[in-house]
């Protein structure tokens, strides 16, 4: 009996066997097209979605896979398989790789950029990438859910000077609920890009700076997506190919403590917000990306107008509830063309704002709709000469309702229009064309003058530019730019709120400049200081409970940075900012005479990641109450103010901690990360509030101790 089976297993191991099977990665499980499969019986090739066929002779046989950037797998195959063979490789660990980013040819006069690397991996983000903006220097840094949360003011310009781009189509709001997230998922991000003044010619209606946000083009080639989930939000991405040339991507995410509770003592409508975002890619032929993108965001609450600590329970009783809606819908269409010599780049978007309040019966409706349309083509003339222009064009209206009895300056930062009790409708257009050379000579030396002619409201304005790099060498340069830009006024501020203070000018008009070096020592430490001025004329200081007044102003400062970064592995940043912002001789609301920054994250182990941030900054300016007048007509006390942001708010610092831990499976991977914040108390004031007849003053403090448990998974 034993001989026929031993003859039976000699027959069936020289049997032929026709072996499938995919090659995928591990973790994502995406196709690995070009895997060497290596058997007795000879090599093979895996196809373009990853597939093989093998043809073995005799069982067991050891099969061996390979592929570039991938560690070799083996596995062994006892007998004819009876179905397909998966194999899943692993990433190969990159060599380190040292990043020098000052080495990055920008256009601008000075540049922050984040990529997805940073924006996922520092702490204090919670899983969400534009809340690290305020790490970079130059923008102001504000307390967390305090009134000023959120605010991207640049430079000591007001936030309203800055221009905030997605995708080239300027967006009304960049945060939702006072800084808690921003309004557009991490995994759909590709680049947050910071132009903190004396930009180049192509961004013109700014004073301030400009932020540039540039959302990820989805995959044609597999399937991804994910969810996350933490104490406060939920939500989701996918991207999937529709074919080899088109690929759709999308997010929604969405807070969810209203669903848990109604509210606590301040808030009678626990805080709501939600975002989504769509986007549709096209590649019809080498060279050209059609893209279509779809956003909309959104918060909702509703809380007392007062602080209710400083109220009697029959007073909170009698208290009108102050409500807010405000949401913003956008479409973007974008198309790049590269060739040999041109690179042409256009963006077509229109948005619509709605803003509501209400207080007891006195209600705010504002509505905003905007078309925009923007372009930039380069041509590369020869191996020195690079020349850019373009245009771009903005057109909006205005219907800004408001019925109220009286005003209401208490909720100026979150309905303007009722604090100041008017409102109105009006058109607003801004827009220009320019144009833009650039020289390059060797040793790094570059000369790029620029010329934009704007036309804000009507109102024309020629706006020259000059940007400039002087190499010192390999691994160091000088960089100095300046000009002039101007901004159309805001209109509500302009032409609702009654501006006092002069006639009111066509335009806010500022002169720039900037002065930068840069360095890297020994290959890998990179060493900056910009010093730089702004200086404003006919610009708008706007105040909640006294309109709008006609200001002129000036800013300066110093910024000092460190960087490091080693790709996939660490990447550390520390700053030091100084400076000064003056408005119609007073301090300016954001002005901040010094803030610190310190950043690290390191992947200590596979799967683990580490790190930490600290903040330290000058408080914000105040206006101070020096006590309060009894009003008979409307039965209450109205304060007396001081001096025009004569205080301060106390210091600022902050910690943040966060550490993080991959699975990775065979076609999805499971992260699960702990944040954790600490405030000292001494630096923990978000706002003052005051009695009822405003002879008493409290500060109101944050939480000073905050976890977050978050889980991510992603295939």
């Amino acid at each position: 009996m034993a001989a026929p089976l031993l003859l039976w297993a000699a027959v069936s191991a020289a049997v032929a066997a026709e072996v499938r099977g995919v090659v995928r990665a591990r973790g994502v499980g995406d196709p690995i097209p070009g895997a060497v499969l290596t058997t007795d019986a000879g090599p093979a090739v895996s196809a373009a979605d990853g597939s093989f066929r093998l043809d073995l002779s005799a069982f067991p046989a050891t099969l061996t896979v390979s592929a570039p950037g991938f560690l070799p797998e083996s596995l062994v195959l006892s007998s004819a398989p009876s179905g397909p063979v998966r194999v899943f490789l692993r990433v190969e660990p990159a060599a380190p790789e040292v990043v020098v980013e000052s080495r990055v040819d920008s256009p601008h006069g000075s540049r922050q950029v984040l990529d997805r690397e940073r924006v996922e991996k520092t702490p204090g983000t919670h899983d969400d990438p534009i809340r690290l903006l305020q790490a970079l220097p130059g923008v102001a840094i504000t307390p967390e859910y305090s009134p000023t949360a959120g605010d991207v003011a640049i430079r000591g310009s007001m936030p309203f000077e800055s221009r905030i781009l997605l995708d080239g189509v300027e967006i009304p709001f960049l945060y939702h609920f006072q800084q808690y997230a921003s309004v557009i998922h991490t995994r759909l991000l590709d680049e947050v890009a910071v132009y903190p003044s004396s930009t180049a010619a192509a961004y013109g209606d700014a004073v301030g700076g400009v932020v540039a946000v540039r959302t990820r083009e989805a995959d044609p080639a597999a399937l991804h997506g994910g969810v996350n989930l933490n104490a406060i939000m939920a939500g989701g991405f996918v991207q999937a190919p529709v074919s080899d040339a088109v690929a759709l991507s999308g997010s929604a995410r969405r807070s969810f403590l209203d669903l848990a509770e109604s509210g606590n003592d301040q808030y009678t409508a626990w805080p709501v917000f939600w975002d989504t975002l769509s986007r549709a890619d096209w590649r019809p032929t080498p060279g050209v990306r059609l893209a279509a993108t779809f956003i909309g965001a959104g918060d909702a609450y509703a809380r007392f107008p007062g602080d209710t600590a400083a109220l009697d329970p029959v007073e909170v009783e009698q208290s009108p509830v102050f409500s807010v809606d405000r949401r913003f819908y956008g479409v973007i269409g974008t198309a790049r063309v590269n060739t040999d010599a041109w690179a042409h780049e256009s963006a077509l978007g229109g948005t619509t704002t709605s803003w509501r309040g209400a207080i007891g019966e006195d209600r705010q409706e504002r509505v905003e709709n905007a078309a925009q349309l923007r372009h930039t083509s380069t041509f590369r003339a020869g191996e020195g000469l690079r020349v850019g222009f373009g245009g771009d064009l903005r057109v909006a209206h205005v219907d800004a309702a408001v019925s109220t009895a009286r005003p209401w300056p208490e909720v100026g930062l979150e309905a303007p229009l009722l604090a100041v009790g008017q409102g109105g409708r009006a058109w607003t257009t801004a827009g220009g064309v320019w144009a833009e050379p650039r020289w390059s000579f060797t040793g790094g030396h570059q000369v790029q003058p620029g010329l934009r002619v704007q036309l804000n409201d009507g109102a024309p304005a020629v706006e020259p530019r000059l940007a400039t790099r002087l190499g010192l060498g390999p691994a160091a340069g000088l960089r100095l730019a300046g000009g002039r830009y101007t901004q159309r006024l805001p209109v509500d501020a302009a032409r609702f709120f009654g501006p006092s203070g002069g006639p009111l000018p066509p335009f806010a008009d500022s002169w720039q400049s900037t002065v930068g070096v840069e360095g890297t020592v020994a290959q890998r430490l990179e060493l900056g200081a910009d010093a730089w001025g702004r200086w404003i004329r006919g610009t708008l200081d706007t105040d909640p409970g006294l309109g709008a007044a006609v200001v002129d102003g000036q800013a300066y400062g110093v910024e000092l940075t460190a960087r490091y970064r080693m790709r996939e592995r660490f990447f550390s940043w520390v700053s030091a900012a100084f400076g000064r912002s003056e408005r119609g001789g007073v301090r300016a609301d954001y002005d901040q005479p010094y803030a610190f920054n310190a950043v690290m994250s390191w992947d200590f182990r596979p799967g683990w990641n580490a790190g930490v941030r600290y903040r330290y900054a000058a408080g914000l300016p105040v206006t101070p109450i020096t006590g309060g007048l009894y009003d008979a007509s409307l039965d209450r006390f109205l304060p007396v103010n001081g001096v025009e942001n004569a205080e301060r708010l106390p210091d600022y610092q902050k910690v943040d901690v966060h550490i993080e831990r991959d699975w990775e499976f065979r076609r999805w991977t499971l992260a699960a990360y702990a944040e954790l914040w600490w405030v000292p108390p001494a630096n923990n004031v978000l706002y003052r509030v005051w009695s009822f007849d405003y002879t008493l003053q409290d500060d109101v403090a944050g939480p000073p101790f905050v976890p977050l448990l978050g889980v991510r998974a992603s295939l």
